[in-house]
């Protein structure tokens, strides 16, 4: 009866999984819809990026809605790409998480320290429900609460996956840090307009600050830019001169010229859209790579420079 090579022994291919998983720690990025997980990595100096379609009815908003089935699924992907020593930094998409600018507290606030006075605001969120942090902007602080049973849940996944959840973000505050990047040579006030999964919403920001989030209520393009057009007035209206305003549209492209009419170029309105910068190139040759929204490139931008 031949021996065993060396490397077939289970026992040393089991110490070599568990070598590697010490000294090839890395984050990998993932993002979530309801109907695919994306996850990026840097391997070799070179970032890849794997798009995997859920199983039906496993997650609905970012919430993991049947656990260990998306354990064993995120746990079976890392596997295959050959992560052994992955730690997940989660992006939430838009609905699982809210948020508010609370003025007020300037550039001395460390990000993620709350104010005492903090339950005295009127959150859109359940303060005693939720799990809440904060990040200084200018001279006000914005403040994110995610329900405590969603990041529990995500926990638990990542539990059942056998790997660290090294960091959980939101995917609309870490896309505005990438639009910051992008956009930190204009001077003036931003309109921010993101189409994303069957939801349109304006962010107005003036120095940097976001002042109004809109959800808008009409859905059919030209009411659409009516509602837009009175959110961008009435919020002008609070100052006597506004600053020049510069407007940024995270939607698809071959939805772009449906939403360019948006810029009063007569008022001296312009676009600020550049070309985003690569994020990945495609894992599997045959998955498109653009199948990300440009406002999932966004916030997979900003994670992706935080966590080089």
């Amino acid at each position: 009866m031949p021996l065993p090579a060396l490397a077939e022994l289970p026992q040393l291919t089991a110490l070599s999984l568990a070598w590697r998983r010490l000294v090839e720690i890395k984050p990998v990025l993932i993002t979530v819809t309801n109907k695919r997980l994306v996850c990026c990595w840097d391997k070799g100096g070179r970032w890849w990026q794997r798009v995997v379609d859920w199983p039906d009815g496993v997650c609905r908003d970012g919430v993991p809605l049947q656990r260990e089935a998306v354990g064993e699924f995120i746990a079976d992907l890392i596997f295959d790409c050959d992560l052994p020593g992955a730690e997940l930094v989660l992006c939430l998409p838009l609905r699982a998480a809210a948020w508010c600018v609370v003025d007020g507290y300037g550039l001395d606030g460390a990000p993620g320290v709350l104010p005492p006075t903090l339950p005295s605001v009127d959150l859109p969120f359940d303060l005693a429900e939720s799990y809440v942090t904060s990040s200084p902007m200018q001279d006000a602080l914005a403040v994110v609460g995610v329900p405590r049973s969603l990041i529990q849940g995500w926990s638990e996944v990542a539990e059942l996956a056998d790997l660290p959840l090294r960091r959980v973000d939101w995917s609309l505050t870490a896309a505005q840090r990438a639009l910051q990047q992008l956009t930190q040579a204009w001077q003036g006030d931003l309109a921010w307009l993101v189409v994303e999964e069957q939801s349109i919403r304006l962010v107005l920001l003036r120095q940097r600050v976001p002042e109004v989030d809109h959800l808008l209520e009409a859905d059919e393009p030209v009411a659409c830019q009516r509602e837009i057009r009175a959110c961008v007035a009435a919020w002008q209206a609070h100052v006597a001169t506004p600053p020049p305003l510069g407007w940024w549209f995270s939607v698809k492209t071959e939805q772009a010229d449906q939403w360019l009419p948006l810029v009063d170029r007569a008022a001296g309105e312009c676009c600020l859209n550049q070309p985003l910068p690569a994020l990945a190139e495609s894992w599997d040759e045959a998955a498109a790579v653009d199948v990300l929204s440009p406002f999932q490139h966004l916030a997979l931008l900003a994670l992706q420079q935080e966590e080089r």
